[in-house]
């Protein structure tokens, strides 16, 4: 049970007998199956970039999808499928599989990341990405127990990618050509301005809990369209 939750659904509701999550969004909670209705459905987006991500790959690979990016679309899947799962719920148990989601995608762009800097052989992709995800989701219990937001975790995965993307542009030759960085440049825009609704959402900055749209939904439709970015990044680098 984690250190620190958000005020529990009133008694007799679909979820009450659970424990809730760590943070309480701006969105109010209805008492139903579907408790933040705005929170949950704007995960479609996840879901509807990832089938392209997979189509769009497969075609890249002439009919078989491509050994990196392949992981791109069923990961934006996952994403979308738990996130949608937790926000119905609003629940900390569906809330563990949220962020198993975001591990997911992140170590989808770390794991092809580390084929390009030549960390790892395209034989241990699996290893290391099953690794990642298993190492930084066994950390969520972990922080969940101490003052530290499990949010971090996914912050410094993002710094990571960027860091990774860093350490391979020092390492370009100028005979080279020069990778897409507008795409790389779009999708750290899209994320940051996803962030920064997410954090006006729940330090109530901007906050209506009875709107249809809320902060943390642009989070999720934001970010989405970034992780659509970073997959056409690395389809141009794959091209």
């Amino acid at each position: 049970m984690p250190r620190f939750t958000a005020e529990p659904l009133a008694p007799g509701c679909p979820w009450s007998g659970w424990t809730p999550p760590n943070v309480d969004w701006c969105e109010a909670e209805r008492c139903a199956w579907v408790v933040n209705p705005s929170d949950t459905w704007s995960n479609l987006a996840y879901i509807a970039f990832g089938i392209l991500m997979i189509a769009m790959a497969r075609r890249e690979a002439k009919g078989q999808a491509s050994p990196v990016l392949s992981l791109f679309g069923p990961a934006s899947i996952v994403v979308g499928v738990f996130s949608l799962v937790y926000h119905a719920s609003y629940t900390y148990f569906f809330q563990f599989f949220d962020f198993v989601g975001m591990f997911v995608f992140c170590f989808a762009v770390i794991t092809a990341n580390a084929l390009r800097l030549g960390w790892i052989g395209p034989s241990r992709r699996w290893l290391f990405y099953a690794l990642g995800v298993i190492a930084f989701s066994a950390l969520v219990p972990v922080l969940s127990e101490t003052v530290i937001p499990i949010q971090a975790l996914v912050a410094v995965l993002i710094g990571a990618i960027v860091a990774q993307e860093a350490a391979i542009a020092t390492r370009r030759t100028p005979a080279e050509p020069r990778p897409p960085y507008a795409l790389f440049g779009l999708a750290l825009a899209l994320i940051a301005a996803a962030a920064g609704f997410s954090l006006a959402d729940v330090t109530r900055t901007w906050c209506d809990p009875e709107h249809w749209l809320q902060g943390h939904a642009l989070w999720h439709l934001l970010s989405a369209a970034s992780l659509l970015a970073l997959f056409r990044f690395y389809q141009r680098m794959s091209a």
